[in-house]
């Protein structure tokens, strides 16, 4: 990893935490920012996220290779980690508790919450990445010299947070533990058999990008209204039909390459952090929990999504690429 890696590392390392736990208002703002708690989300989150991405370019998976390897975070960060995909009661799950419950794991919660995370925690971040460093956006950070030392350390991290869940005396099944790991190959088998990247992507041309992608990616809201009040409204057979549809809808629309990663998806992801921000603002304001500190979030959030908007449409390619001439605005 060479310099101009070094920046890029470190933004991968340090904004997936921030934007899945604080954008959401799952940590409060001041919370986040004491050393404690700021070192725990990188550790469990930029961490996480980075051997992902290393292997995704070493492995020359496409983005929907992304997704699934996304997914088996998810288990990690929900089922090893904050083990809330066996909780039988109380925060966050709410009214998912009970619901499409096979065994012990909360079939309805752990479907919203780990396609969440593929996306949030992890697809995002890496597109935000790729935008803000274009030229390092397909090398390897971590491929030679003393910085594979650092990728070993890296991957030492990340074996000890699935060790975590044994040091937690709280729903600690081995059955369990085995099943998220079992999952969690299958995923990146998955991946790394039916994801790679089938030759160069065509290099596109620098006009401004469309509106659409940033509005789509913000109705995705609606489909998190709908799962967060189908428990106590409908079935699970449909919860369950219609979010594997709209999964299956992301994932098949990344194979087809209709749309390009940038700028296409990385501002329906921006689309959709927005109109989430906002959701979660507006429900710590309406319970009471800390509406100060989610409003300075949202304000802060609201303007740096503006910003990433914006930035992006003018200059699709990345923010170190020219700017698009105005006659190409759509």
């Amino acid at each position: 990893m060479d310099r101009r890696t070094v920046l890029p590392a470190l933004f991968l390392l340090l904004i997936p935490g921030p934007l899945a736990e604080v954008l959401s208002q799952n940590v409060a703002l001041l919370t986040f920012v004491q050393p404690v708690p700021f070192l725990l989300v990188t550790l469990t989150y930029g961490v996480p996220v980075l051997v992902i991405r290393e292997l995704a370019v070493a492995r020359k998976l496409n983005d929907a290779g992304l997704i699934l390897l996304g997914l088996a975070y998810g288990i990690l960060n929900e089922g090893v980690l904050a083990k809330t995909l066996t909780l039988s009661d109380g925060p966050p799950l709410h009214d998912f508790a009970g619901y499409g419950q096979i065994g012990p794991i909360q079939g309805g919660w752990s479907i919203f919450i780990i396609a969440w995370h593929a996306l949030h925690s992890v697809f995002y971040p890496i597109l935000m990445t790729r935008w803000m460093f274009p030229a390092a956006a397909s090398q390897r950070w971590f491929a030679a010299g003393r910085m594979r030392w650092l990728l070993y350390a890296l991957l030492i991290a990340v074996a000890g947070l699935y060790a975590l869940y044994f040091l937690n005396p709280v729903r600690n099944d081995l059955p369990v533990f085995v099943l998220y790991a079992v999952a969690t190959a299958g995923l990146l088998a998955a991946a790394l058999k039916l994801c790679k990247r089938r030759g160069d992507s065509p290099t596109a041309v620098a006009t401004h990008a469309s509106w659409m992608p940033a509005l789509l990616g913000g109705c995705m809201i609606v489909l998190y209204l709908f799962q967060f009040w189908a428990p106590r409204h409908v079935p699970f057979a449909l919860f369950l039909a219609l979010s594997l549809g709209v999964i299956g809808i992301v994932v098949a629309a990344l194979i087809r390459g209709r749309w390009r990663p940038l700028p296409d998806w990385l501002l329906f992801g921006l689309g959709d952090y927005l109109t989430f921000c906002i959701f979660s603002a507006f429900l710590c304001v309406v319970t009471d929990r800390n509406p100060g500190q989610a409003v300075a979030a949202m304000t802060i959030f609201l303007a740096v999504l503006a910003y990433f908007i914006r930035s992006v449409r003018r200059r699709p390619l990345g923010r170190e690429a020219p700017s698009a001439p105005a006659q190409g605005a759509r």
